[in-house]
């Protein structure tokens, strides 16, 4: 059997993946299936770890005898993103997601994959486990005001870095470095998938841990830029994180970042709702 625990960045693609593993044969992805918050309560690092595979046990055990799993989903399907495409009165992105059974109806192996994704909770236990304006366009997200409350929890002392940071872009910030410093500190490079690379394989980039993906041939297109993103922000961010130094910089160049600002400077403005 192999769980794979799936990590990264809020809003760098993730949910994208587990779309596209759940479309390979013998595998399943699930969206943010657990109560995380029980992992702050287990009394050292093999209790929290033994929480997670006792999870995966029993989530192998409903598939196999009852064909379905708990996760989060958008009418019983995993979906490629959670944010909708209707906005509230603020221009804020609405969340369609709701928790509960998803069907499998495809045919598992004894050993199937089963794939499971918590971006800040694993992100937050990678050494005990061993895009910002994007942020900024969802409601629900506490990422947008400059917290992430599960990693908070589970490192004490990122939440009092955060705690003596007034500036809310600041934290937010903050919190994208405190993802890339642990996983440089805890992952190697060759467990790295770069949203960017899976989107221009049209998916393939995940046979390196898949090998059945070698037959996705998706019509993916990156959404870097998005009509829901407010761009002089976008503009902004980008000055912001040109000027600074440190750990993102192990990942992406500045003429990354340059050619990004320099699609959205192109880009016309949307036209205004009548």
């Amino acid at each position: 059997m192999r769980n794979v625990l799936i990590t990264g960045t809020p809003r760098s693609g993730t949910t994208l993946l587990c779309s596209l593993l759940n479309k390979l044969p013998d595998v399943v992805a699930l969206h943010e299936p657990m109560n995380v918050w029980e992992l702050p309560d287990c009394a050292d690092a093999n209790a929290a770890a033994d929480v997670i595979q006792r999870f995966c046990d029993s989530t192998r055990a409903s598939l196999h005898e009852h064909g379905y799993a708990l996760s989060k989903h958008v009418a019983g399907k995993i979906p490629d993103n959670v944010a909708a495409n209707q906005v509230n009165q603020r221009g804020i992105r609405l969340r369609q997601t709701e928790h509960g059974k998803v069907h499998v109806n495809k045919p598992l192996s004894k050993d199937f994959d089963l794939g499971i994704k918590h971006p800040v909770a694993f992100t937050a236990l990678l050494e005990t486990l061993s895009t910002l304006a994007s942020w900024n366009s969802l409601a629900w997200l506490n990422v947008k005001n400059g917290h992430a409350p599960i990693g908070e929890k589970l490192d004490p002392e990122f939440r009092r870095s955060l705690a003596d940071q007034p500036d809310t872009i600041e934290r937010q910030f903050m919190i994208m470095e405190w993802f890339y410093r642990r996983f440089r500190s805890f992952l190697p490079d060759k467990a790295l998938i770069k949203y960017e690379d899976l989107i221009t394989s049209r998916g393939r980039e995940l046979a390196r841990f898949f090998p059945q993906a070698s037959a996705l041939d998706e019509n993916l297109a990156s959404k870097n830029v998005n009509k829901f993103y407010d761009r002089p922000l976008m503009l902004d961010l980008g000055e912001r994180l040109l000027n600074r130094s440190g750990i993102i910089w192990d990942y992406y160049a500045k003429a990354d970042v340059e050619a990004l600002m320099a699609e959205i400077s192109s880009q016309p403005e949307p036209a205004a709702n009548p």
